[in-house]
């Protein structure tokens, strides 16, 4: 079937089963319609230019499927269908997208094509789903946002007027804000605590995070580090006030602070949607009681904190959080880790995992590849808790940041963040399941403030990944996240 130009230079072709366009030197081979198909849109339901309308189909949740191909742009297109949107990754070989989740209920389905110059589109197909309407989580941890505003930090919107930084995180799309807490950060007498600064990320710093989040309207996911400072892989430090505690007495405050803190939420109205139990608790928690030598103890305290979730807060739903490591050996780790849970019967409803292309050297495709199989084997939700991308090869000072390169992906530009961005929301979207929830960006908006860093004393490590310059003003990325849902 020829090529027809569209006066927005956009080529479309209308595809029958069989049917294949040409397009320049890289002929698009069109993939056997599924027995799902609902519709093939084209010319008869309109053009590129003007839309398509799609009449007549039966009430229920439809996927828009479609490929495209174009250069990188300044502009990011992307694909409306009945109040759903995915923006187009730009690539200069064909590569498929999804409209995922599209509610029709009066028998129409209106789709658009925005910021469509120079972009080419084909065999564009509605197909019924059987699944829950889908909405993308898009989140940031904000949990350092107080902090950064007493010491003059400003954030800016993409025309460069000053605004409030979650009411400019709100207007791109952003619906989640993750919160950390720790039990008493920033108490001079007791190490690690000495290292963060005090007054924050705190009981009372987090409850006002909380309601600012939810005056905007935000869903929130707390995190409970049950540590007076950082948690990972490496250091799970028991709170000084728990130091001397055998493991029943850690299983009971790890269920006390936990029902305490989330009543304290819930009397002024800001129950989290979203628990973890631990951050990146992978090798355990609250060292040595809790390490995963002993798989009984970290899986009892894992299930001591969620009892309280399941009491105070039920219709939270509870995420036990992992980091992944590089290649292969990321599923691998993943696979044994939470087998150890299904085995010691934890209690918990979604898999968090934190994967950076820089840590775990993946494409987000092959990312979510993973999640699938992962979902098969556990039979539970996916949210990627952590990620980020560096928009700057440096920090302000010429140093090399935390993430030291953005692995498969290469490229250290603001543009280059934006397409990532696009490039999982998108990849995301195509899990056929609809069982990875979404993403939680890592802290974008510890913007460069003199002075500031994680570790008092020391620089800020993540100013060159924020969704904000050096100097607060949005980046392009927002694009990316506002323009999908």
């Amino acid at each position: 079937m020829s090529r027809i130009t569209k006066s927005l230079a956009i080529s479309f072709a209308l595809l029958s089963t069989l049917s294949v366009a040409s397009c320049d030197d890289d002929v698009y081979q069109a993939p056997p319609v599924t027995n799902t198909l609902a519709v093939q849109v084209g010319d008869a339901q309109g053009s590129a230019a003007t839309g398509w309308t799609v009449n007549g189909l039966q009430p229920g949740t439809y996927d828009l499927e479609f490929y495209t191909r174009s250069a990188q742009t300044d502009v990011l297109p992307y694909v409306t269908a009945s109040g759903k949107m995915t923006a187009v990754m730009p690539s200069l070989s064909w590569s498929k997208n999804v409209v995922k989740g599209i509610q029709v209920t009066d028998g129409t389905c209106q789709i658009t094509l925005g910021n469509g110059t120079g972009v080419e589109i084909d065999n564009m197909q509605l197909l019924s789903s059987t699944q829950q309407p889908f909405n993308l989580i898009k989140g940031g941890d904000v949990s350092l946002l107080n902090y950064i505003e007493d010491n003059g930090g400003a954030y800016y919107n993409a025309d460069g007027q000053a605004d409030d930084c979650l009411e400019i995180l709100k207007q791109n799309g952003i619906n989640l804000v993750r919160l950390r807490l720790y039990n008493d950060p920033g108490n001079k007498d007791f190490s690690p605590s000495s290292d963060l600064p005090a007054g924050y990320q705190d009981e009372d710093d987090i409850l006002d995070l909380a309601r600012r989040a939810k005056e905007k309207g935000m869903q929130i996911q707390l995190t409970f580090h049950y540590s007076d400072s950082w948690t990972n892989g490496e250091d799970q430090y028991k709170p000084h006030e728990w130091d001397g505690l055998d493991l029943e007495g850690l299983k009971q405050a790890v269920h006390d602070y936990t029902a305490d803190f989330l009543n304290r939420m819930a009397a002024q109205g800001t129950l989290p949607e979203y628990v973890a139990i631990g951050n990146e608790v992978q090798a355990g928690l609250l060292y040595p009681d809790g390490a995963c030598a002993n798989e009984q103890a970290m899986c009892d305290l894992l299930n001591a904190g969620a009892r309280a979730v399941r009491e105070v807060a039920p219709g939270s739903r509870i995420i036990i959080h992992s980091a992944s490591q590089a290649g292969t050996q990321a599923e691998t780790g993943l696979s044994w880790f939470f087998g150890v849970l299904r085995d010691y019967s934890v209690d918990y409803d979604i898999m968090g995992i934190s994967a950076y292309p820089f840590y775990t050297q993946m494409y987000a495709s092959d990312f979510c590849n993973m999640c699938d199989r992962l979902i098969g084997l556990f039979g539970k939700d996916v949210i990627l808790m952590e990620t980020a991308y560096a928009w700057n090869a440096t920090l302000p000072d010429g140093s090399v940041g935390q993430i030291a390169n953005n692995g498969p992906y290469g490229e250290f530009s603001k543009l280059g963040q934006r397409d990532f961005i696009t490039d999982l929301s998108n990849q995301i979207k195509l899990v056929k399941s609809g069982r990875v929830l979404g993403y939680i960006y890592w802290d974008p908006i510890f913007i460069a403030v003199p002075g500031l860093g994680y570790i008092l004393g020391e620089k800020n490590v993540v100013s060159n990944t924020t969704l904000f310059d050096f100097d607060g003003k949005a980046l392009p990325v927002l694009d990316a996240i506002k323009y999908n849902n």
